[in-house]
């Protein structure tokens, strides 16, 4: 009987234990890069930050906010483009081409004489007001532009004869007169007239854009992969961040030695700060891979080789040096060449199609 009943309990206890359905976990399936980016910004992937940095997402590129006089507008082109607005060889359009993306894809700007550094692009300027130049030492438009102007080495002209050389010209009084209600030129009104034209000069939206906007196809999956590299593994967004893909700010990548041979000294020289010493304003990328060559004197031809440097942390070649002290975001973060071209790739997204600039007649 004893026997029995053991047999019993063990077989009703068996019983109940094989009735119960086992606990099945189904793993989650993990989101492929594009489901990962395919949500607003602010769900992306975490980007890598370096400590003290402002953190500013990627952004697509915001409407211009210039809002300048129509007739202010075309008094400034017609100055941009006319020789008369220097020395009568050169113009601002000269070294600023709008059929290339308002460069001149030469190494350094050449003007009235060869300068020592490269022509930035003017695509966006509105958004540079107070660090104008490479090294920021113009704080406004006005300065910029008649330095520029009074260069003996961009277009030798002079600024303070300006006004009465052009208030001899029939067309430029009408101009001026349609801007201002008055055909008594000003040296500030003049300057101003440029800045309101350059402050015009738009980039259009690109694949990038269309691709933050929701259109999670615009990106391909190299250029994909190059987003997510930029944001973490190459840390480019430390320096390039926001709607430009720039922090305004300056650093020191080495290669300060121009084409003559000398040093530049760079932010230096507008603040005399020892600590900004060969420090340059860290560039807008859009439109990046049409403004070739690269760095503020020009020392590099192609961005794919600018890239390799980057992610060697800027190895100084060609007799180049490093003016002061490195900036501490420049790293060696091993990216392999395939990692290399898929940021190149994505760099490309970065593209829009350039608005025909139509010439003006000129006066």
């Amino acid at each position: 009987m004893i026997a029995l009943a053991n047999i019993m309990v063990y077989s009703c206890s068996k019983g109940k234990a094989t009735t119960e359905e086992p606990t099945i976990v189904v793993p989650t399936p993990e989101e492929t890069l594009r489901q990962r980016y395919s949500k607003s910004a602010e769900q992306w992937p975490a980007a890598t930050w370096y400590n003290n940095i402002q953190v500013r997402e990627l952004a697509t590129i915001p409407e211009n906010p210039s809002k300048d006089k129509a007739e202010l507008v075309a008094l400034g082109k017609a100055l941009f483009f006319d020789p008369h607005t220097g020395n009568g060889m050169k113009t601002c359009a000269s070294c600023h081409n709008p059929d290339t993306y308002w460069i001149d894809q030469k190494t350094t700007a050449d003007g009235i004489a060869l300068h020592h550094r490269n022509t930035p692009s003017m695509e966006n300027v509105w958004h540079l007001e107070g660090k104008l130049f490479h090294d920021g030492r113009a704080k406004t438009y006005r300065e910029q532009i008649a330095e520029a102007i009074n260069s003996p080495i961009e277009m030798g002209g002079n600024t303070t004869a300006l006004p009465a050389k052009l208030q001899a010209i029939p067309g430029y009084l009408r101009l001026y007169e349609a801007a201002y209600s008055s055909e008594t030129m000003t040296v500030e009104g003049l300057l101003d007239a440029i800045a309101a034209y350059s402050r015009s000069i738009s980039s259009g939206e690109t694949a990038f854009d269309g691709f933050i906007k929701g259109d999670y196809q615009a990106l391909n999956d190299a250029q994909l992969e190059g987003l997510h590299l930029f944001r973490t593994k190459g840390k480019c967004i430390n320096c390039h961040n926001g709607a430009f893909f720039t922090d305004l700010d300056f650093h020191n990548l080495g290669y300060a030695v121009t084409s003559k041979g000398a040093l530049d000294n760079g932010r230096f020289e507008a603040t005399g700060l020892e600590t900004d010493k060969g420090k340059f304003r860290t560039p807008g990328l859009r439109n990046v891979v049409h403004t070739a060559p690269y760095l503020h004197n020009g020392s590099i031809a192609s961005l794919s080789e600018l890239i390799n440097l980057l992610s060697q942390g800027m190895p100084q070649k060609s007799g180049q040096q490093i003016n002061g002290t490195l900036s501490p975001h420049i790293q060696n973060v091993r990216l392999s060449s395939k990692e290399q071209e898929n940021i190149v790739a994505f760099l490309e997204s970065l593209s829009s199609v350039p608005t025909k600039t139509e010439r003006p007649v000129l006066p």
